[in-house]
């Protein structure tokens, strides 16, 4: 197998995401303390939860590109990039009123980065079904 560099992308979009969602302000600390978000509490937590969903997210991709039809595959890897998009609009809208807000910066963005990661894998996955040239 050769060594792909958007692995290394991911991982280090993983690991800024994790650094981010570790690190709020005094009313995101409030609010994972009050929600009970220990999963992201502490920076090792948050890495293994972040990593956890990035890889999921790649097994899925890799699985579906290797053993589905192309047509299949295609169908399969859009749904995924649409229940990504779908995410990331929820956290969009999730993030921009109410009291989550107020949680920093760095913490939003860092929620944001998540479902960003996720479209990027699954549109990757697609572009590299759509570029074996097999879908008729």
């Amino acid at each position: 197998m050769r060594f792909r560099s958007h692995y290394l992308l991911y991982l280090v979009l993983s690991v800024t995401d994790a650094w981010l969602l570790s690190h709020p302000n005094l009313v995101g600390r409030v609010g994972i303390w009050l929600y009970k978000y220990t999963y992201i509490k502490t920076f090792p937590r948050a890495l293994f939860f972040v990593l956890l969903a990035v890889g999921i997210g790649l097994i899925i991709s890799e699985t579906v590109k290797r053993f589905l039809p192309v047509r299949t595959a295609v169908l399969v890897l859009a749904l995924m990039l649409v229940i990504s998009a779908m995410i990331f609009l929820n956290v969009f809208i999730q993030f921009s009123s109410g009291t989550y807000q107020y949680t920093g910066k760095g913490f939003i963005w860092g929620a944001h980065l998540l479902p960003v990661i996720l479209i990027l894998i699954f549109a990757q996955s697609l572009y590299e079904v759509f570029r074996t040239g097999k879908l008729d």
